[in-house]
């Protein structure tokens, strides 16, 4: 019995061999295909519906409660403390007296001046002026012209006719210059401020202008006299609540440093600070709302109340401070208790806008977005409004319902 092995059968599984092999190639560059074709990064496009609502801009901070209104104050006049009339958290009207130091040396410097200003008034009023050495200056003077007096030549007087001779001689010329008895003596000038030379005498009587000078300095050194005084007192300037207390009695205090420190806590407000980039859109009456780090959930409403023209440099990051009041005070809020803040720079209602991320800017000011048209996407140029938090007002380009590309 014989076996036969058919070759054209051998032949056929190789051929059907090598068609799957070929298959299986074909396959697999179609597939290759399809991926590359569903994007450069193999992630489908993504896409916003053009929507109409409300564009809200906000710039955000930290910053700490402190007062509407709150003074620094300090004595004026360095010395010991002797009574301090406040403690912390106490609540005082304009005028109370906080703190005083030893008052001894600005009472007698006090009564000294008003004494002055008594005695320079006095000779005011009296029109006399001359002093002790003014006294002695004059007598001087009159000493010097009973000298002078004394020096002057003098004519000898007509000898008197002997009782022999009846009649004067003849050859004698009458004297051309009155004769002055040698017995008698010459009257003193006065010692007064007005000589007929019209200047006044060195050690002669005061003048009225000079009598007024002296008024006017007495008044002035009284003047700074009492304003040392009040200057051994602290007052409050104005109603609130007393914040910090710096010494105790016994205490040296010195001038200009801060002694007691009050404030308003009826107005209370957050002090943050912003980077330049933000505090070129905050301006004074703009919304805000606070949020205090004792509750995060709760959030307050306020608005600008002032802004920094002066920047501070920390880090090498430019910031300027903000002042941001409660609209309603919390009822807890403690001066010092740290916050953040929201404040709207800018806001536009019932505009249409696009998500951020699907508006491209260029170098040169120009916006644009990527527009689904049929089964293509096309570039088109936008004009656009609010750039907001999470989207951008668009004015011109687009319209309603239109898709445009936000990733891909």
């Amino acid at each position: 019995m014989s076996f036969r092995v058919s070759a054209p059968n051998f032949r056929l599984k190789r051929t059907q061999v090598a068609t799957g092999v070929i298959g299986v190639a074909v396959i697999g560059a179609v597939t290759a295909v399809a991926v590359g074709t569903g994007g450069g990064s193999g992630a489908a496009p993504t896409y916003a519906t053009v929507a109409e609502g409300e564009v809200t801009a906000t710039a955000g901070a930290a910053g700490n409660v402190t007062s509407a209104d709150s003074r620094d104050l300090a004595f004026s006049t360095s010395g010991t403390v002797k009574r301090v009339y406040v403690k912390v958290g106490a609540k005082v009207h304009a005028g109370a007296r906080l703190a005083r130091v030893d008052q001894t040396v600005a009472l007698e410097d006090v009564a000294a001046a008003r004494a002055a200003l008594a005695a320079a008034e006095a000779a005011e009023s009296s029109g006399s002026g001359t002093t002790s050495a003014d006294a002695a200056a004059a007598t001087t003077a009159d000493r010097a012209t009973i000298a002078l007096a004394a020096y002057r030549p003098t004519v000898s007087p007509t000898p008197t006719p002997s009782a022999k001779t009846s009649t004067p001689s003849s050859t004698k010329r009458p004297s051309t210059r009155p004769s002055t008895p040698q017995n008698t003596r010459t009257s003193r000038a006065p010692a007064s401020g007005n000589s007929s030379g019209g200047g006044t005498p060195q050690g002669g009587t005061t003048s009225a202008a000079q009598l007024e000078a002296r008024v006017i300095q007495a008044k002035n050194t009284l003047t700074q006299a009492e304003r040392a005084l009040a200057g051994t007192v602290i007052k409050a300037p104005i109603d609130g609540t007393v914040l910090a207390v710096n010494g105790h009695a016994g205490d040296t205090a010195s001038a200009s440093s801060t002694f007691i420190t009050i404030g308003d806590l009826n107005e209370l407000q957050l002090q943050a600070t912003f980077s330049q980039n933000d505090v070129a859109h905050i301006h004074v009456g703009q919304e805000a709302k606070i949020t205090l780090s004792t509750d995060s959930t709760k959030t307050y409403a306020g608005s600008v109340t002032h802004v920094d023209t002066n920047a501070t440099t920390s880090d090498q990051l430019v910031k300027y401070g903000v002042m941001i009041a409660f609209d309603d005070v919390p009822s807890k809020v403690l001066i010092g208790q740290s916050g953040t803040v929201s404040v709207t720079t800018a806001s536009a209602a019932d505009v249409l806008h696009v998500p951020s991320s699907a508006v491209r800017t260029a170098a040169n000011g120009t916006s644009t977005v990527r527009v689904r048209q049929g089964d293509r996407t096309v570039t088109r140029t936008i004009k656009v409004g609010v750039r907001g938090d999470t989207y951008v007002e668009i004015t011109s380009g687009l319209s309603k319902g239109e898709r445009v590309v936000t990733s891909g």
